[in-house]
């Protein structure tokens, strides 16, 4: 399917003439004969004739001057190509985001960096102090997170890290600094205690089981959080969302107790950083009847 050429001005000779007598009354407020045996309507509809000339030159750009266009994005064309087949590689190398100037982009390009093995990044605008002399330092640090799903808390080798690293500095504005660090992991202890579901009566360890599994999916650093991708950077743990959670699992009734971080009444357990991705360094679950 060839692609269709933008329109670039689709305005007539009467568009042109009927816009151009609209602004006489403003600005020449003595002129009133609009007729066109009017020596200023004759060179208004000339030059409104000439407009109309060239509005067909501009949508009407010559192959060789698109050729032209192509190789200044580097796109050659092929001998015997159609120049439709030229636009659109022009337009695949346009699309390919080879440069990272924003967070997101840096994030893409990371990941891009050893394909399968960087599961996330997150880019992160560090400033430092720097007392004598301004402005203060400014960095990007990139966190990555590995393709480790067996490990709770997954880090990136050194030679990972240099890797990305490597790859992203002549991908670089000139002027940016750029660092690809681990990721820090706040630890958060929870203790529960569920009551079974009275009807569906399933053994206490397929419940025990099926909690925790739920939990530590939920707060892990690939496949948690609410939308499956993996915990968010920096994001804290709240009790509303466990006890949702938890609350949900085929076997519990009801949480007859919830500590968080050894506190029945704190209802939020923050991280460290915006850099921090949550370790559940305890979980412990116990199953009991309802009374």
């Amino acid at each position: 399917m060839p692609l269709s050429l933008l329109n670039l001005d689709d305005r007539n000779f009467e568009q042109l003439t009927a816009a151009a007598q609209a602004l006489i009354p403003k600005n020449f407020p003595g002129w009133t004969d609009f007729n066109p045996s009017d020596p200023g309507i004759t060179l208004l509809e000339l030059f409104a004739f000439l407009t109309e000339a060239q509005v067909y030159q501009i949508n009407r750009v010559p192959e060789r001057s698109l050729e032209r266009f192509a190789g200044l994005v580097g796109v050659m064309r092929s001998p015997g190509e159609p120049i439709e087949g030229t636009l659109r590689r022009v337009i695949a190398a346009l699309n390919v985001e080879d440069r990272a100037i924003t967070e997101a982009e840096f994030e893409q390009l990371a990941i891009e960096a050893v394909p399968g093995t960087v599961a996330r990044a997150k880019a992160v605008i560090v400033v430092v102090n720097t007392p004598d002399v301004f402005p203060d330092e400014q960095f990007v640090d990139i966190v990555l997170v590995p393709n480790a799903p067996d490990v709770s808390a997954p880090l990136p080798d050194d030679a990972l890290r240099q890797q990305v690293f490597d790859f992203l500095q002549p991908r670089r504005l000139i002027t940016t600094r750029v660092r690809v660090v681990q990721p820090q992991y706040t630890d958060v202890a929870i203790a529960l205690t569920v009551v079974r579901d009275p009807i569906r009566r399933l053994d206490r360890t397929v419940v025990q089981n099926n909690v925790e599994h739920a939990v530590r999916t939920f707060l892990g650093p690939l496949g948690g959080g609410i939308d499956g991708l993996g915990w968010e950077f920096g994001r804290a743990v709240y009790r509303s969302e466990l006890s949702q959670l938890i609350e949900g699992i085929d076997g519990v009734d009801h949480i007859k107790q919830l500590l968080l971080n050894g506190n029945e009444d704190l209802n939020e357990a923050r991280l460290s950083s915006a850099a921090s991705l949550v370790n559940l360094a305890t979980l412990g679950v116990t199953v009991v009847d309802g009374e």
